[in-house]
């Protein structure tokens, strides 16, 4: 096994001694293929597409979702459940009250602070995607045994954990 030097001192103090280079490369085209690669962009469609409110990307999809299920919020405390500057997430609002997904309101006791909540359009749109996305998943992983889903759960939390780790030493720099 080859492990060339990343010139970034989190990813070279990383073990890579049981990193197999080809299995990287496949998970590499993998992350790729879930990224970018057609049929991810057909199944975003499906997920967060709707004729009647036009399209929603995955951040608009997760802001949505987050006011649904914890709203109404703060502008500041969806920023930090979704892990965005306040700048993205005032972009993010201003799309979705474009849309007529959610609406603003001022605090009654705090006027400088705004919540956000949703319309009664942002709770069906919502519940659209829901259903959808579980739909969806259900097929997926309808491909694999059970034993099989409750391992690629275990490895995509790890994946994610590491993408976050990854994520931390990148932004400590």
């Amino acid at each position: 096994m080859t492990v060339t030097s990343s010139s970034d001192p989190a990813v070279d103090s990383a073990d890579a001694s049981h990193v197999d280079e080809e299995l990287r490369r496949r998970v590499g085209r993998a992350w790729r293929a879930m990224r970018r690669g057609a049929g991810a962009v057909r199944v975003r469609e499906y997920f967060y597409d709707s004729p009647e409110s036009g399209s929603l990307d995955l951040a608009l999809a997760d802001a949505l979702a987050l006011i649904c299920l914890q709203g109404p919020l703060r502008m500041g405390e969806l920023a930090d459940a979704m892990r965005i500057t306040p700048a993205s997430t005032t972009r993010a609002v201003n799309c979705l009250v474009e849309k007529g997904l959610v609406r603003r309101s001022r605090d009654d006791e705090d006027q400088r602070s705004i919540h956000v909540e949703a319309t009664a359009e942002g709770h069906d749109r919502y519940a659209q995607i829901s259903a959808r996305v579980q739909s969806g998943l259900t097929l997926m992983l309808s491909e694999f045994s059970e034993d099989e889903q409750r391992q690629l759960a275990e490895y995509l939390e790890r994946f994610v954990a590491s993408i976050d780790k990854l994520a931390q030493s990148a932004s400590d720099d």
